[in-house]
């Protein structure tokens, strides 16, 4: 994936320690081509936002951006089903989340990938 910038949307649940997002975002990486130095950022839902989640913002030194749960289900463009609609009532939250922080920052995006990690994490790359 050739890329302006990309933002990584970030689903998990609760528990999960930073380490294991952080080895999930940089095997995640590895697997589509992409360097670390082309995130731009970090997105999930504001509830989402935990200490765990931004010790791995500090560690990857990008900045961590949070979206509430009307603005993700604002979204139209998510292409996947999430169990985030039966938790929590939303309609995601790495696909989504990383969504809007592209269309933010970038005005715009053309590519998502999804993935999940261990049944605990989810993420999204869009560029």
């Amino acid at each position: 994936m050739k890329s302006r910038g990309v933002y990584i949307g970030i689903g998990f649940h609760l528990g999960v320690e930073a380490a294991e997002i952080e080895k999930a975002i940089c095997r995640f990486l590895e697997e589509l081509g992409i360097e670390l130095r082309e995130v731009k950022g970090l997105c999930t839902v504001d509830f989402r936002k935990t200490e765990q989640l931004e010790k791995v913002s500090s560690l990857l030194k990008k900045p961590l951006f949070s979206f509430s749960p009307d603005e993700i289900n604002s979204v139209v463009d998510v292409q996947s089903k999430s169990a985030a609609m039966d938790a929590f009532n939303i309609k995601g939250v790495a696909e989504p989340c990383a969504i809007l922080c592209a269309k933010r920052n970038n005005s715009g995006y053309k590519t998502v990938k999804r993935k999940s990690f261990d049944r605990k994490i989810t993420l999204a790359v869009v560029s």
